[in-house]
């Protein structure tokens, strides 16, 4: 089985509609554009259609499920700050929750 990603079709759908007159010079439906538009929703169709057989696995749902795991949306933030810091000159991030993040931080950027 395969999962598609949609960005993909969707970006592609994007180009064809905004690249690609929807009609012709003479003025008839340019049946060219319809024909792209048409092989990208079957493309999209075929994946839908095809049946998935996938076996749970109960340890990975527990571990998935499992609420003490789970961030709150500030924790979430410092975490994400921590990996890819604001590209600004000077960023200044105020923590809204007493966690183990507390503090405030600023980042000078070179």
């Amino acid at each position: 089985p395969c999962i598609p990603y949609l960005g993909i079709y969707l970006s592609d759908l994007t180009y064809i509609d905004e690249g690609t007159a929807n009609f012709t010079d003479n003025g008839l439906l340019n049946f060219a554009k319809m024909r792209m538009i048409a092989h990208v929703i079957r493309e999209v169709r075929q994946f839908q259609q095809t049946p998935y057989k996938i076996d749970p696995i109960q340890k990975a749902a527990d571990y998935l499920l499992d609420n003490s795991r789970r961030l709150s949306d500030d924790e979430l933030y410092q975490r994400s700050l921590m990996i890819e810091p604001r590209s600004s000159r000077l960023s200044v991030s105020y923590p809204t929750s007493p966690g183990p993040l507390t503090s405030l931080n600023i980042h000078h950027s070179k």
